[in-house]
């Protein structure tokens, strides 16, 4: 199984085609109409592996929810080791992108920044946009040195921006395609 656990608007969208174009069985956000954070949340709740409902699955990303207070979980930000424990032998994808884009995206999609601050304060309390940035760089931060110390993990960070598509074959066949699919085109998201 391959797992994303960069934050949404981090070229998510774009890596759920490169890996339905790979043929694999890719879910982004949902599956089967239920929201992944959701049901991940639940299995939590119920002391079951976080992922026993992908058992079926390639590829999960965007596996954070948040509507409100009671539907709101960020799994790749609180339980990243807990995934990686439940599926060591998982590859592991840190997504990443300038984090200062990803609050732009994050304030204009759904006005998801204003949601994570009300709904999940415990992860950032202020709407200041330096506690987001900061917010984000210590996500990056948390995931690298958590897999610093893993050093059999199949993991690799890939900046939608700056890295070299080619990185990607550490541990995925691309299959002859050359280059990353951008499908979130629109400059505001």
């Amino acid at each position: 199984m391959i797992l994303l656990i960069g934050l949404p608007k981090s070229g998510t969208s774009s890596f759920h085609k490169l890996f339905s174009d790979l043929g694999y069985k890719s879910y982004h956000w949902k599956k089967d109409e239920k929201h992944i954070g959701s049901m991940m949340k639940n299995n939590k709740i119920n002391n079951k592996p976080l992922l026993c409902d992908f058992l079926d699955t390639d590829v999960v990303m965007v596996m954070n929810i948040c509507f409100d207070k009671d539907e709101a979980y960020w799994p790749q930000v609180t339980d990243y080791e807990r995934l990686y424990n439940e599926n060591p032998n998982s590859i592991f994808i840190l997504n990443k992108r300038d984090p200062r884009k990803i609050l732009h995206s994050f304030k204009r999609w759904n006005n998801l920044h204003g949601r994570l601050i009300d709904h999940n304060p415990e992860l950032i309390s202020d709407n200041a946009d330096d506690s987001f940035i900061n917010f984000v760089t210590e996500h990056y931060r948390n995931i690298e040195t958590f897999f610093s110390r893993k050093p059999n993990a199949k993991f690799l960070t890939f900046d939608i921006e700056n890295d070299n598509f080619e990185k990607l074959e550490k541990y995925i066949d691309l299959k002859g395609i050359k280059h990353f699919p951008h499908e979130n085109k629109n400059p505001i998201v």
